[in-house]
């Protein structure tokens, strides 16, 4: 495939003020495929406030380039600042492609340098492959059930990658690349939008998207307090606890607990369904999980037609089974 003009760019997250979101790592790996195929170089770009703590992070990931632009009215996401910045380092950078996670940062900001740079844009990416001299971006259409293949024309083009669709890059041993800094250059002309109050909600215990085990329920849990059973057995396997859309509008469990097409998109390694039926928008948001185990009354369940294991059972009977079944297993003797 012919050389681009230019690096391929990817666009680091920056998590409660000074952590790499780990989307960066991902997004990365998508990067490193582009830019093979163009026969250029990976980049960073980094927009924040006090961001050194993140770049010192980034220079251990292998880029050629980190460009920084750290100002005081990126500190938190503001959508004008941060499509003024970028477009800022773009005169200086002139990238042939920009890759970033599919965050909810990254669904306001990505049409917004689309738009403003009058380039392509493939969101929710999954995978990434070449067919004679193109390279071709899937991503799941109609609810999952079909994924479609998607080229770009334009230079440069955006991509977002969905989460948990690549392996992340590993870290090295030893810092690579130069960093250079990139003045905000943001003007009042820029700022039309003000914000008036920022809302963070505390999570309490594993974040859905951080958790390699997750223990989800539907509306076959009958009440919040199976939830609460439910939570206990997460406890005991270092799993997150999720839902499906019902409990969530029923007031059972808090809304940042939804796994699916329009709440948290998860690929654990392994993910329980229990009282879970298997919509397509739930299905969505978890297919990839590794390992899915399925627990439900009905046998013909739209769950079990994906899942790797399936228990047909009513979950008022088998949650307390498996808590104990599992506290046997932390309490035997070849575990101590």
């Amino acid at each position: 495939m012919r050389g681009g003009t230019g690096p391929v760019v990817v666009l680091a997250e920056i998590e409660e003020g000074e952590k790499l979101a780990a989307s960066f790592l991902e997004a990365l790996h998508a990067a490193r495929k582009i830019a093979e195929a163009y026969e250029t170089r990976v980049d960073a770009l980094v927009l924040g406030n006090n961001v050194e703590k993140v770049v010192e992070e980034i220079t251990y990931y292998g880029l050629d380039t980190i460009y920084v632009v750290d100002d005081a009215h990126l500190g938190t996401y503001h959508p004008e600042c941060y499509l003024s910045a970028f477009r800022r380092a773009c005169k200086d950078i002139r990238p042939t492609a920009i890759v970033m996670g599919h965050t909810l940062r990254s669904i306001d900001l990505a049409p917004r340098i689309a738009f403003d740079l009058d380039a392509g844009l493939i969101s929710d990416c999954t995978g990434i492959d070449f067919d004679s001299d193109e390279m071709v971006f899937f991503k799941p259409v109609f609810s999952g059930n079909v994924v479609a293949g998607y080229t770009i024309e334009t230079r440069p083009f955006i991509v977002s990658m969905r989460p948990k669709s690549l392996e992340p890059v590993r870290r090295l041993e030893k810092e690579q690349g130069s960093i250079i800094r990139i003045p905000a250059d943001l003007a009042a002309s820029d700022i039309r939008i003000a914000v008036t109050d920022w809302v963070v909600r505390e999570h309490a215990g594993i974040k859905l998207e951080d958790a390699a085990i997750i223990v989800a329920g539907g509306r076959g849990m009958g009440s919040a307090e199976r939830f609460r059973e439910l939570a206990v057995l997460a406890e005991m396997l270092g799993a997150a606890v999720g839902a499906s859309r019902p409990p969530v509008d029923m007031g059972w469990v808090p809304s940042e607990s939804q796994v699916g097409q329009t709440g948290v998109i998860v690929a654990p390694d392994v993910y329980f369904a229990i009282g879970i039926s298997g919509s397509i928008q739930h299905i969505a948001g978890m297919a990839n999980s590794r390992t899915i185990v399925a627990i439900n009354t009905d046998p013909e369940a739209n769950i079990f037609k994906i899942a790797d294991y399936g228990i047909v059972g009513s979950c008022a009977e088998l949650i307390p089974s498996l808590i104990e079944a599992f506290q046997e297993t932390v309490n035997s003797p070849s575990r101590n």
